[in-house]
């Protein structure tokens, strides 16, 4: 069960608010954190050339920046406008043309395909760098770049969550109200 309280109250958002709110602060913070988070990272593996498994978890963390950008463009220009339109559609209480990709099952499902790649990245980067563990003898650089990627992964997983779990769902059953197959 999922505890964090911003999925009760983004249950009930609008789908505009819904879809700012992961523009602004997830797409956002995945644009302008994760280039410094990879620049950190490359310096590690520079100064730890011995140890492989963050050399693997470097590389896998710079894998997903650029499957994150591709994947959040697919988002921005396919995606969310369509959601946009069904939700204009809701307010004005129209029936609304299909997606041309057909319903929006269908990006939705590319979309949730990508996530559950990230999950599985991120679980190895984790597995790799023992759960972002740091030892006694660890540097402060070493110590920020830990926390900045268990950062990362844990908004990653918020973003997820509110798009498969409530703004997805919540495109399909606008759909189903306002979209004639």
């Amino acid at each position: 069960m999922n505890t964090n309280p911003l999925y009760a109250l983004a249950e009930n958002w609008p789908a505009d608010l819904l879809i700012d709110y992961i523009l602004k602060i997830h797409h956002r913070g995945i644009r302008d954190n994760g280039p410094g988070i990879l620049a950190r990272f490359r310096r590690a593996v520079e100064a730890r050339p011995e140890q492989l498994e963050l050399a693997e978890a470097c590389a896998l963390f710079e894998e997903s920046l650029i499957d994150l950008d591709m994947h959040l463009m697919k988002e921005e220009n396919v995606l969310f406008p369509f959601i946009l339109e069904l939700f204009e559609a809701d307010r004005e209480d129209r029936d609304l043309e299909q997606m041309h990709c057909g319903s929006v099952a269908n990006p939705i499902r590319v979309m949730e395909d990508d996530h559950e790649g990230e999950i599985q990245r991120y679980a190895r980067i984790a597995q790799l760098t023992h759960d972002f563990a740091v030892d006694a003898n660890a540097d402060a650089d070493y110590r920020e770049l830990m926390s900045e990627v268990a950062a990362f992964m844990n908004a990653l997983h918020e973003h997820i969550h509110l798009e498969n779990e409530i703004l997805f769902p919540l495109a399909v059953r606008l759909e189903d109200r306002h979209v004639r197959f």
